[in-house]
Protein backbone atom coordinates (compact mmCIF):
# COMPACT_ATOMS: atom_id res chain seq x y z
CA UNK A 1 0.00 0.00 0.00
CA UNK A 2 1.17 3.48 -1.04
CA UNK A 3 0.10 6.44 1.25
CA UNK A 4 1.26 10.00 0.46
CA UNK A 5 -0.07 12.88 3.72
CA UNK A 6 -0.48 16.64 2.53
CA UNK A 7 -1.36 19.31 4.43
CA UNK A 8 -3.75 21.94 3.41
CA UNK A 9 -2.66 25.57 4.52
CA UNK A 10 -5.48 27.05 6.69
CA UNK A 11 -4.72 30.38 5.97
CA UNK A 12 -6.13 33.09 3.48
CA UNK A 13 -5.08 31.77 -0.04
CA UNK A 14 -6.20 28.29 -2.18
CA UNK A 15 -3.84 25.52 -1.52
CA UNK A 16 -3.21 23.76 -4.63
CA UNK A 17 -1.47 20.41 -3.40
CA UNK A 18 -3.80 18.54 -2.02
CA UNK A 19 -5.96 19.10 -5.57
CA UNK A 20 -2.47 18.28 -6.79
CA UNK A 21 -1.56 15.47 -5.59
CA UNK A 22 -4.97 13.90 -7.00
CA UNK A 23 -3.93 14.30 -10.38
CA UNK A 24 -0.49 13.12 -9.66
CA UNK A 25 -1.15 9.86 -8.02
CA UNK A 26 -4.36 9.15 -9.00
CA UNK A 27 -5.36 7.22 -5.80
CA UNK A 28 -7.82 4.50 -5.34
CA UNK A 29 -8.66 6.53 -1.59
CA UNK A 30 -8.27 9.85 -0.68
CA UNK A 31 -8.92 10.21 3.20
CA UNK A 32 -10.05 13.24 4.82
CA UNK A 33 -9.96 15.65 7.66
CA UNK A 34 -13.66 16.40 7.31
CA UNK A 35 -16.29 15.30 10.15
CA UNK A 36 -17.61 12.20 9.57
CA UNK A 37 -20.64 9.99 10.58
CA UNK A 38 -20.26 8.87 14.80
CA UNK A 39 -19.73 5.28 14.05
CA UNK A 40 -17.92 5.29 10.83
CA UNK A 41 -15.86 7.01 8.18
CA UNK A 42 -18.20 8.87 5.85
CA UNK A 43 -18.17 8.01 1.64
CA UNK A 44 -18.17 11.68 0.54
CA UNK A 45 -17.38 10.83 -2.91
CA UNK A 46 -19.01 7.68 -4.42
CA UNK A 47 -17.93 6.40 -7.54
CA UNK A 48 -20.80 4.17 -8.46
CA UNK A 49 -22.52 7.50 -8.90
CA UNK A 50 -22.39 8.85 -12.54
CA UNK A 51 -19.79 11.35 -13.27
CA UNK A 52 -23.25 13.66 -13.80
CA UNK A 53 -24.41 13.28 -10.33
CA UNK A 54 -21.07 13.32 -8.85
CA UNK A 55 -20.31 16.91 -10.46
CA UNK A 56 -23.95 18.07 -9.49
CA UNK A 57 -23.06 17.12 -6.32
CA UNK A 58 -20.09 19.03 -6.51
CA UNK A 59 -21.76 22.48 -7.79
CA UNK A 60 -24.37 21.98 -4.50
CA UNK A 61 -20.98 21.64 -2.34
CA UNK A 62 -19.08 24.60 -4.10
CA UNK A 63 -22.06 27.23 -3.43
CA UNK A 64 -21.91 26.10 0.53
CA UNK A 65 -18.09 26.10 0.24
CA UNK A 66 -17.83 29.59 -1.16
CA UNK A 67 -20.50 31.13 1.88
CA UNK A 68 -18.02 29.28 4.14
CA UNK A 69 -15.06 30.56 2.49
CA UNK A 70 -15.90 34.03 3.81
CA UNK A 71 -14.91 33.17 6.86
CA UNK A 72 -12.78 30.37 6.12
CA UNK A 73 -10.82 31.20 2.84
CA UNK A 74 -9.07 27.86 2.74
CA UNK A 75 -12.12 25.78 2.36
CA UNK A 76 -12.27 26.47 -1.65
CA UNK A 77 -8.98 24.39 -1.95
CA UNK A 78 -11.60 21.13 -1.62
CA UNK A 79 -13.53 22.56 -4.59
CA UNK A 80 -10.19 22.03 -6.91
CA UNK A 81 -9.82 18.98 -5.24
CA UNK A 82 -12.85 17.91 -5.81
CA UNK A 83 -13.51 18.90 -9.48
CA UNK A 84 -9.71 16.67 -10.06
CA UNK A 85 -11.37 13.98 -8.44
CA UNK A 86 -14.46 14.00 -11.04
CA UNK A 87 -11.35 14.74 -13.77
CA UNK A 88 -9.85 11.44 -12.57
CA UNK A 89 -13.05 9.67 -12.58
CA UNK A 90 -13.85 10.17 -16.31
CA UNK A 91 -10.94 8.24 -17.49
CA UNK A 92 -11.96 5.17 -15.63
CA UNK A 93 -10.10 5.08 -12.58
CA UNK A 94 -12.24 4.85 -9.32
CA UNK A 95 -11.39 6.83 -6.50
CA UNK A 96 -13.26 7.00 -3.02
CA UNK A 97 -13.08 9.87 -0.50
CA UNK A 98 -13.65 9.15 2.59
CA UNK A 99 -14.63 12.17 5.74
CA UNK A 100 -13.01 10.55 8.63
CA UNK A 101 -12.52 13.38 11.15
CA UNK A 102 -14.97 13.58 14.73
CA UNK A 103 -18.60 14.71 14.27
CA UNK A 104 -19.60 18.48 13.89
CA UNK A 105 -20.73 18.35 17.85
CA UNK A 106 -16.77 17.67 19.04
CA UNK A 107 -14.81 19.65 16.33
CA UNK A 108 -17.11 23.08 16.93
CA UNK A 109 -15.61 22.80 20.41
CA UNK A 110 -12.21 24.30 19.06
CA UNK A 111 -13.92 27.29 18.02
CA UNK A 112 -16.35 27.40 21.43
CA UNK A 113 -12.82 27.34 23.29
CA UNK A 114 -11.61 30.08 20.69
CA UNK A 115 -8.09 27.81 20.53
CA UNK A 116 -7.83 28.83 17.31
CA UNK A 117 -7.23 32.44 18.46
CA UNK A 118 -4.56 31.51 21.01
CA UNK A 119 -1.37 32.64 20.69
CA UNK A 120 2.47 31.02 20.36
CA UNK A 121 0.23 27.56 20.39
CA UNK A 122 2.24 25.33 21.06
CA UNK A 123 3.59 26.56 24.34
CA UNK A 124 0.28 27.57 25.15
CA UNK A 125 -1.60 24.05 24.34
CA UNK A 126 0.80 22.24 25.65
CA UNK A 127 0.40 22.93 29.41
CA UNK A 128 -3.77 23.04 27.82
CA UNK A 129 -4.65 19.73 29.08
CA UNK A 130 -8.35 20.02 27.85
CA UNK A 131 -7.09 20.99 24.65
CA UNK A 132 -5.08 17.82 24.68
CA UNK A 133 -8.28 15.69 25.53
CA UNK A 134 -10.00 17.27 22.04
CA UNK A 135 -7.15 16.74 20.05
CA UNK A 136 -7.17 13.12 21.95
CA UNK A 137 -10.65 12.47 20.86
CA UNK A 138 -10.28 13.56 17.52
CA UNK A 139 -7.89 11.23 16.58
CA UNK A 140 -8.89 8.38 18.24
CA UNK A 141 -11.87 8.64 16.06
CA UNK A 142 -9.48 9.08 13.19
CA UNK A 143 -7.74 6.02 13.98
CA UNK A 144 -10.90 3.91 14.37
CA UNK A 145 -12.61 5.13 11.10
CA UNK A 146 -9.41 4.90 8.88
CA UNK A 147 -8.14 1.67 10.31
CA UNK A 148 -10.95 -0.39 8.24
CA UNK A 149 -9.73 1.34 4.91
CA UNK A 150 -6.44 0.12 5.11
CA UNK A 151 -7.54 -3.48 4.94
CA UNK A 152 -6.59 -3.81 1.05
CA UNK A 153 -2.86 -3.30 0.80
CA UNK A 154 -3.02 -2.99 -2.83
CA UNK A 155 -3.84 0.51 -3.00
CA UNK A 156 -2.77 3.97 -3.50
CA UNK A 157 -4.22 6.27 -0.53
CA UNK A 158 -3.94 10.18 -0.01
CA UNK A 159 -4.04 11.51 3.18
CA UNK A 160 -5.02 14.88 3.62
CA UNK A 161 -4.72 15.40 7.57
CA UNK A 162 -2.66 17.80 8.74
CA UNK A 163 0.91 16.29 9.58
CA UNK A 164 0.51 17.47 13.29
CA UNK A 165 -2.74 14.82 13.73
CA UNK A 166 -0.79 11.76 11.05
CA UNK A 167 2.02 11.58 13.30
CA UNK A 168 -0.36 11.43 16.00
CA UNK A 169 -3.07 8.88 14.09
CA UNK A 170 -0.04 6.47 12.82
CA UNK A 171 0.93 6.08 16.56
CA UNK A 172 -2.75 4.59 17.16
CA UNK A 173 -2.96 2.67 14.22
CA UNK A 174 0.55 0.70 15.39
CA UNK A 175 -2.12 -1.00 18.20
CA UNK A 176 0.26 0.40 21.36
CA UNK A 177 -1.08 -0.48 24.82
CA UNK A 178 -3.46 1.69 26.55
CA UNK A 179 -0.53 2.63 29.13
CA UNK A 180 1.01 4.06 26.02
CA UNK A 181 -1.45 5.75 24.54
CA UNK A 182 -1.83 7.40 28.02
CA UNK A 183 1.92 8.28 28.25
CA UNK A 184 1.93 9.71 24.65
CA UNK A 185 -0.99 11.97 25.12
CA UNK A 186 -1.24 12.85 28.60
CA UNK A 187 2.68 11.95 30.35
CA UNK A 188 3.30 15.48 30.58
CA UNK A 189 0.35 15.86 33.12
CA UNK A 190 2.43 15.10 36.44
CA UNK A 191 -0.30 13.47 38.85
CA UNK A 192 -2.74 13.15 36.29
CA UNK A 193 -5.25 10.41 36.09
CA UNK A 194 -8.24 9.38 34.12
CA UNK A 195 -10.57 9.52 36.77
CA UNK A 196 -9.89 12.98 37.02
CA UNK A 197 -9.80 13.63 33.64
CA UNK A 198 -14.01 12.14 33.79
CA UNK A 199 -14.30 13.98 36.96
CA UNK A 200 -13.24 17.30 34.92
CA UNK A 201 -15.15 16.85 32.24
CA UNK A 202 -17.74 16.10 33.52
CA UNK A 203 -18.03 19.44 35.88
CA UNK A 204 -16.93 21.68 32.73
CA UNK A 205 -17.75 20.25 29.39
CA UNK A 206 -20.36 18.19 28.39
CA UNK A 207 -19.49 17.35 24.73
CA UNK A 208 -15.90 16.41 25.39
CA UNK A 209 -17.26 14.16 28.37
CA UNK A 210 -19.56 12.02 26.15
CA UNK A 211 -16.79 11.38 23.77
CA UNK A 212 -14.10 10.91 26.31
CA UNK A 213 -16.79 8.00 27.62
CA UNK A 214 -16.09 6.24 24.63
CA UNK A 215 -12.08 6.22 24.62
CA UNK A 216 -11.39 6.83 28.33
CA UNK A 217 -8.16 5.17 29.01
Amino acid sequence: MKIYQFNCYEGNDIDLRQADAVLKYKPDIIIREAPSSENRASLAFDPRKSVKKLEDNLKRLAVHLQEVAKKDPWVLSDIKMFENAIEVLKTGHKIRIYDVDAPCELLKESRINKWSLLKNKPERRGVNLIWWVYIYLRERTMSKNIAPLFKNKDQSVLVFIQKFHWLNIKFLLSNPKEKEIWNYYFGRFKDLTPAKITSILKRENPILYQYWKKYSL
